[in-house]
């Protein structure tokens, strides 16, 4: 993972997120906290797995994983609900890696930043040193995975809503593609690859 963190940096090695935060006070960054809490449980799907605090916590990570910049990222995309489905239908096998991951995830945050516990409460720069801190984890590894397969997942998923992680990559939405797929299936470039005609 890298110093700065960033949804570009993750997708396409551009851009860079925070500095508002940054400068925020700590009250200013727990009432963000509060109001993203907040915002999980309004007009969202239910929960199967985890409790909105948690959802809270997973949500967060999410969002340093491929935040919100200049376009959308985990949180817009409905991440969060993706993987709670997940982890109640066919990923089942995997809860017991983000339960301990969720009961830990205080004593890293207490860890670096003393009298903190809640890791949706630190400012971005804070976020990235505790996700460093645990990014050789099961834990992290498991979440980073989960976040890259909600975000470009199909929605019927839980997550890629309005289909913004395929808008992301360029991905059109239909219901059936011809050829030419990308460059490499256009004609002249076929014949190119094969060495001759093609």
């Amino acid at each position: 993972m890298s110093d700065a963190l960033s949804r570009r940096d993750f997708v396409a090695t551009l851009g860079s997120a925070g500095a508002v935060w940054l400068l925020a006070d700590v009250t200013v960054r727990e009432d963000a906290a509060a109001h993203a809490a907040h915002q999980v449980t309004q007009a969202q799907p239910a929960l199967a797995v985890f409790t909105r605090e948690q959802a809270t916590e997973i949500e967060a990570i999410a969002s340093r994983i491929i935040p919100t910049d200049d376009t959308p990222g985990a949180r817009e995309a409905g991440v969060i609900y993706f993987i709670d489905r997940s982890l109640a239908t066919w990923a089942k096998d995997q809860l017991p890696v983000f339960t301990e991951g969720l009961t830990r995830l205080p004593k890293d945050v207490e860890t670096r930043f003393a009298g903190q516990s809640r890791f949706s409460a630190l400012a971005p720069a804070q976020q990235d040193e505790v996700l460093k801190s645990i990014e050789q984890t099961p834990f992290f590894g498991t979440m980073r995975f989960a976040t890259l397969a909600g975000m470009f997942s199909l929605p019927t998923h839980g997550g890629n809503r309005d289909f913004v992680g395929w808008k992301l990559m360029g991905q059109e939405n239909a219901m059936e593609f011809t050829p030419p797929f990308g460059w490499y299936d256009t004609p002249a470039n076929r014949r190119a690859m094969l060495g001759g005609d093609a």
